[in-house]
């Protein structure tokens, strides 16, 4: 069978397969791997049971996983093929048996995300899916970062060993009310907060004494033969909404990002969240192309 269930001894020939198809560049090709091979081993995730690979030859050409987030009964897709295999059947049946061990969690929902454009988003559609979400991909690269400008009565400061709880306790709250969100355990912040591609002192918290009022969580990611600096997660809690700080946070974790040399700052943004799209642009950020999620309802 082409499409089979991972094995510890196919990790290499994944990784291989997940560089060959990366724009890594010498520069980023150890972090790509190591933050890929990471990804991998995060809590939650049953590599035996929720990870498919498509093999031709015996060479790995395509891999599909399977998130599954029990609190909030969502699934979620992540699949991959070789351009040359996009379309055809083999990447259809790939997507089918990671679908049916989604559809074996019971009700819910299952997420995909996958350019609109594509043979797979049209597969996709035809097993039911539909398109419910569109983030714009957003890139900043200008010279020049405009100034911190942090409020009267707060402080900044970097994320420090220890501080996984008030971490979670923080992402949980800024985010209980968003799209797709599934509330995190310390012990899955404490994991993706420790990746190689998540510096400490680019997880910056907007503190109100010793209460956290909202943060901004980057990363590193390999593109094009170099560094970009990402904002993954930027969150105020709710009772500090309305007070104008998300301008502040954001500009700290893009000053924290620029002190790793990064080659420039990206993010992706609910294009129906008009309110952070404003800001984003007012600071500078451009879209450069979109991102779709496609639902299905398990029922």
């Amino acid at each position: 069978m082409p499409v089979r269930n991972f094995t510890h001894d196919k990790l290499t020939p994944l990784l291989d397969f997940v560089e060959s198809g990366s724009s890594w560049g010498e520069q980023g090709r150890e972090l790509g791997r190591k933050t890929f091979e990471q990804t991998l081993g995060q809590p939650g995730l049953d590599l035996l049971s929720h990870c498919f690979l498509l093999e031709e030859s015996e060479t790995v050409v395509g891999y599909c996983l399977v998130h599954h987030e029990g609190p909030i009964s969502r699934m979620v897709l992540e699949p991959k093929v070789a351009p040359q295999y996009e379309g055809t059947a083999l990447e259809q049946e790939l997507i089918l048996q990671a679908l049916t061990k989604a559809e074996e969690h019971g009700p819910g929902v299952v997420h995909v995300c996958v350019p609109i454009s594509s043979p797979a988003a049209s597969f996709l559609q035809a097993q039911g899916f539909t398109l419910v979400r569109a983030y714009d991909d957003m890139v900043w690269d200008l010279p020049e970062l405009p100034p911190v400008d942090i409020p009267a009565g707060f402080t900044l400061r970097a994320f420090r060993p220890g501080d996984a709880g008030m971490l979670t306790e923080v992402q949980n709250s800024a985010f209980a009310a968003s799209w797709g969100f599934c509330p995190n355990t310390v012990e899955q912040i404490e994991y993706r907060s420790s990746m190689a591609n998540m510096p400490h002192d680019g997880i910056c918290f907007l503190m109100d004494g010793e209460r956290a009022a909202g943060y901004c969580w980057t990363c590193l990611v390999p593109v094009n033969g170099s560094i970009r600096g990402m904002i993954g997660m930027i969150g105020v809690v709710p009772d500090y909404r309305g007070k104008g700080i998300s301008s502040s946070i954001l500009v700290a974790g893009m000053k924290a990002l620029r002190s790793q040399n990064v080659a420039d700052i990206g993010l992706q943004v609910d294009n129906a969240n008009t309110p952070g799209v404003r800001l984003y642009t007012s600071i500078g950020f451009q879209k450069v192309g979109e991102l779709n999620w496609l639902e299905r309802r398990l029922v």
